[in-house]
């Protein structure tokens, strides 16, 4: 008679073969009973790396932030129960933001099922519309044709979460006990890897010669917001094109190896004027990614209605949340672009260019908040990560960043644009970021308090994460909310956390800095401290 213990452990050591056959690397695990077959078979599995975070909710989103940073799939294991719930804040977000992950779920099996076992739920498509597969996988059985069908299974899953919409993928795998095989542990061998391929979306010649007719028409104007598709080559369309190229800070654009007379990035500012927007009136706009963040640009394209908008998205999804009636391109942004620049297309006229960049010379920076995002990206060099925190913070970095000729990967979660898990996806983006620069993360006070679990998983990170306390939600200072009565208690939300001791509870560094003038020379001494180490900024 088989060992129970050793057919689940086989039966899950399948899944895995299929899964780093197909490209997987990385697998973050929460501690749990149901889970072990899948724990020791990624611990015995010579092509996988296992990282251990007890939190499932932060473990999920450093997953996040790992699957962000390597651009691949990372997966997750969990126990049954309430634990793969609390993936769901990173599983909407990856969902919304196109970041593939592996969802594997340990479950009872059937029997304990509908009885009031213990630690038992219906797991069956527990992530909903936000899951782009769900796979319920059979109890583990010993035999060779359907462990064959599960290494299969796990290709598949790895396909469906990078094409045609990256984004999570969920498998239910049920365990009965014993979950623990006798006698001595198997050595499995080394599986061989076949990467998969996915096919690419190029523009039809029907569709560029359409879009030269509506180039020659009049000036336009190229937007890049934040991409799942990279975007490196759109800086020389915008050059080839004559036109001016509006980069948010997530479109990875503003801070790139190469000078671009094209760009332009204090856009949020200038726009704020109706007489600027009026004469910066464009007659076409082609976009990249999704729609950028700041607020004025969105009330000039409301102004401006202008009827040839593209957007560009290989995934094929509808971007226009103003209504404007966008046309949606499924084509893949590089070719595209290279496709356009190849046909010569005639330049602008350089006083439309010349008019942008006068606009954005004139716009002044007096505001303390511009002094501390200088400061901030004065401290990283090429090669650099930096992570921005959701609410007031992303809007600085997008209206005082500036650009330069030099790498800074900037990055956010701005798929839902939550507070939750910012911390844990910097953490996980740091712990495989292969940039030679520094890794730093700009939270706000109520960012940061709201993931402060994930400071538990900060061993061997080297790491900066500076925290704006400006006293809580400041962001509904400028919103309608401000008037209401209880403002303070229920939308401003002050806290009266003490962040020094997080240096005695975490084991991490910590500095306290109280005018943004100080930023500066607290930024080195924490770098050069090294580990992970907080800057904390009272405001």
């Amino acid at each position: 008679m088989s060992d129970p213990g050793r057919v689940n452990l086989e039966w899950a050591l399948s899944l895995l073969d299929g899964l780093a056959g197909a490209g997987l690397e990385e697998v973050v695990i929460s501690p749990g009973s149901r889970s072990t077959p899948l724990v020791l078979g990624t611990l015995l599995h010579p092509r996988l790396r296992e990282t251990v975070v007890v939190d499932e909710r932060c473990a999920a989103f450093t997953a996040l932030g790992m699957a962000k940073a390597a651009r691949r799939p990372v997966a997750l294991v969990a126990t049954s129960g309430s634990a793969p719930g609390n993936w769901m804040p990173a599983v909407m977000e990856a969902s919304e933001s196109g970041v593939p992950l592996l969802l594997l779920s340990a479950d009872r099996p059937w029997e304990l099922h509908g009885c009031g076992a213990n630690q038992t739920t219906d797991q069956i498509r527990l992530f909903g519309a936000h899951a782009r597969a769900f796979h319920a996988v059979s109890e583990a059985a010993d035999d060779e044709g359907q462990r064959r069908r599960l290494r299969s299974l796990g290709r598949q899953a790895m396909r469906q979460c990078q094409w045609p919409d990256p984004g999570p993928v969920h498998l239910n795998l049920p365990f009965r006990e014993p979950l623990v095989p006798s006698g001595q542990l198997p050595q499995p061998a080394e599986c061989a890897v076949r990467p998969l391929f996915f096919p690419s979306s190029s523009p039809p010649p029907a569709l560029l010669t359409r879009l030269l007719e509506c180039f020659s028409a009049g000036p336009g104007l190229i937007l890049c917001g934040e991409s799942s598709a990279p975007l490196e080559s759109i800086p020389e369309l915008a050059e080839a094109l004559g036109v001016p190229l509006l980069a948010d800070p997530l479109s990875g654009l503003r801070f790139t190896d190469q000078a671009s007379p094209n760009r332009i990035a204090a856009y949020s500012r200038f726009l704020a004027s109706p007489e600027r927007v009026e004469e910066l009136r464009p007659h076409w706009i082609l976009q990249f990614g999704g729609l950028p963040i700041a607020a004025t640009l969105r009330r000039a394209l409301e102004a401006w209605r202008v009827e040839r908008h593209w957007v560009v998205d290989p995934r094929g999804r509808r971007v226009d949340p103003l209504g404007l009636g966008a046309e949606t391109l499924a084509v893949e942004p590089a070719l595209l672009a290279d496709a356009i620049r190849k046909l010569r297309p005639n330049r602008e006229e350089p006083q439309w260019l010349y008019r942008w960049r006068h606009a954005e010379g004139g716009a002044q920076a007096p505001l303390p908040e511009a002094g501390v995002i200088r400061r901030v990206v004065e401290a990283l060099p090429d090669g650099s990560l930096f992570f921005c925190g959701n609410s007031l913070a992303i809007r600085w970095l997008d209206a005082w960043s500036g650009e330069g000729a030099r790498r800074i990967a900037i990055h956010g979660n701005r798929g839902l644009s939550g507070i939750d898990g910012n911390l844990s996806t910097f953490i996980g983006m740091a712990r495989r970021w292969r940039g030679a620069g520094r890794r730093l993360a700009l939270l706000g006070d109520l960012t940061f308090q709201h993931d402060l679990g994930a400071l538990a998983n900060t061993d061997g990170v080297e790491a900066v994460a500076v925290v704006v306390n400006n006293g809580g939600g400041a962001i509904f200072d400028t919103l309608p909310q401000r008037r209401l009565p209880h403002f303070e208690a229920c939308w401003r939300t002050p806290q009266s956390l003490d962040l020094a001791h997080l240096a005695g509870l975490f084991g991490i560094g910590f500095r306290r800095v109280e005018k943004s003038e100080g930023v500066k020379e607290a930024l080195e001494a924490a770098f050069e401290a090294g580990g992970f180490q907080v800057v904390e900024l009272r405001l």
